[in-house]
């Protein structure tokens, strides 16, 4: 079973991609992918958690997990779209570095990467840069 992660820029309204998005996430359910890693940051990640909730009931194997770059407080649960959470970091990091460091971690422990990638700037295209560094394969639906 493998894992697919997803980064995306915050702002950026993606819903003209909902459909391409679904489809791949599918293709790659029929493939094997199991669990989808999701740092639920902003506006990309926000439809790829909805659209992976919405696909739980024809696929009730997957999973849906929020990626934590901050330890919860007392209490916390994961958003409804989500089948529970985890924190990935092995070691300490500044609060400044977290979410540079979670993406990746995030990258390390997936198999593939679907992104959403407009910008050649800001958190989701360097995570994106990583994961080609690291080798992992990435699609990109806006191209």
């Amino acid at each position: 079973m493998s894992v697919v992660a997803f980064f995306g820029h915050r702002d950026f309204d993606y819903s003209q991609y909902e459909e391409k998005i679904r489809g791949k996430i599918v293709s790659l359910i029929g493939e094997g992918a199991a669990t989808f890693y999701n740092g639920m940051r902003g506006n990309f990640d926000v439809l790829c958690a909805e659209i992976v909730h919405g696909l739980k009931p024809r696929y009730p194997h997957i999973e849906n997990i929020n990626v934590l770059s901050y330890l919860p407080r007392a209490g916390w649960r994961p958003p409804r779209e989500f089948d529970g959470s985890v924190y990935l970091l092995e070691r300490s990091v500044p609060p400044r570095f977290a979410i540079y460091y979670t993406d990746r971690a995030m990258v390390e422990r997936a198999d593939f990467i679907i992104s959403g990638i407009v910008l050649k700037s800001g958190g989701a295209w360097a995570a994106c840069r990583y994961a080609l560094a690291y080798g992992k394969p990435v699609w990109n639906v806006v191209e």
